[in-house]
């Protein structure tokens, strides 16, 4: 009885739903004419669509790409509107970091642009290129988004970190930092490198001082500190070309004239100056007692050239004055690393210099080089 009766209720709620049209759970998915009205609005146009103006390709890759390499992307660029200026921005990506892009895209029917990126990580997906007429931004279209796998390298223990086309070292020298070490300035020609990583092993202080041009060829004035006992300094960088290591050897040749900062050091004072003043003592005095005993013309002429060559060191320093809030820098170069600001009015020693940069020697002993400009004109 209990199973009819529930038979009876079910028959007749279908049957009042047939006659009264009740409406029924809404499906989860949409019929076919929503789902084309959302595709048309939502979805951009695609590269087979008659309105599309704008196409973008990914031309050029490199065979293969090493983790922290700087390396090229061509994106090619196809407007079928040439007299409409376009931008492109790019969006996402990961494991890469831009380093240039094209400054301008000029209007045009074809345009090729090279943008340049660095390998982070691995695996790396490319960021993607978005282009639209400046006029009409609404209208986007895309390209980019590959995955490609970097090759992590495994470096020799010298390795300074750089992957370039090409590093050549057009410039060294040593000098004197503090009575236990030595400072060496390098100046080093990078193409297509990642500079900044550069980086040396077992240096008690180190860091970029300057560097300039573009990516394709860099200028790099990088200094290091090692102990006075170090006699060469060896690193090698890895040749993208060559798809190899290539190593440096830099002798460690202190020399009397520097060219970078010391603290602590004064040349008339050093041990080797003390010795040719002496040195030259001895010879006047020796040459002095000859010249008393044998009358011979030569020996004045021996005193006044040793007399001259002692006055170079006797004569004291020039004094210069320093403008308040000048900057002391580490080299005499272009954006070099100021490591000093002088808040007030400074009077200095003025050890050498050249037309942008002077050479001084601050009251605490401590020697670096201002900008002319920074010199107070009285």
């Amino acid at each position: 009885m209990i199973s009819l009766y529930f038979r009876s209720i079910l028959a007749l709620s279908i049957l009042t739903g047939v006659l009264f049209g009740a409406q029924t759970e809404p499906s989860v998915f949409p019929d076919s004419t929503d789902s084309l009205e959302l595709r048309s609005e939502d979805i951009n146009e695609t590269p087979g669509s008659a309105e599309q103006l704008i196409y973008l390709n990914i031309e050029k890759l490199p065979e293969k790409i090493y983790v922290g390499q700087i390396f090229p992307v061509t994106v090619k660029v196809t407007s079928l509107e040439r007299e409409r200026p376009l931008y492109i921005r790019l969006e996402g990506g990961r494991n890469i970091r831009l380093i240039k892009e094209p400054e301008t895209i000029e209007p045009k029917a074809i345009s090729r642009l090279a943008y340049y990126f660095k390998a982070t990580g691995s695996p790396i997906r490319l960021p993607y290129f978005i282009a639209a007429y400046s006029d009409e931004p609404q209208g986007e279209y895309q390209a980019g988004g590959e995955t490609v796998r970097a090759v992590r390298l495994n470096p020799p223990k010298e390795f300074c970190n750089v992957l370039a086309k090409r590093m050549e070292l057009i410039n060294y020298q040593a000098s004197t930092y503090t009575g236990d070490s030595n400072i060496l300035a390098l100046q080093l020609k990078i193409d297509y490198g990642n500079f900044d990583d550069f980086h040396l092993q077992n240096s008690t202080n180190q860091g970029i001082d300057s560097f300039s041009g573009d990516i394709n060829d860099t200028t790099l004035f990088y200094y290091a500190v090692y102990p006075a006992g170090l006699e060469q300094l060896t690193f090698s960088y890895f040749n993208l070309e060559k798809n190899r290591y290539e190593k440096f050897r830099v002798p460690i040749i202190v020399k009397r004239s520097s060219v970078s900062t010391q603290s602590n050091l004064d040349p008339q004072a050093s041990e080797f100056t003390k010795f040719k003043i002496a040195t030259t003592a001895f010879f006047i005095t020796l040459w002095l007692i000859l010249w008393a005993v044998r009358k011979s013309w030569i020996y004045p002429l021996l005193i006044m050239l040793a007399g001259a060559y002692l006055v170079t060191y006797l004569i004291p320093l020039k004094s210069v004055c320093i403008k308040p809030q000048s900057r002391l820098y580490l080299l005499p170069t272009m954006q070099s690393t100021p490591f000093m600001t002088l808040y007030e009015r400074t009077e200095a020693k003025k050890m050498n210099g050249n037309e942008n940069y002077t050479k001084i020697q601050l009251p605490n002993s401590t020697i670096g080089w201002v900008k002319n400009e920074d010199l107070c004109s009285n």
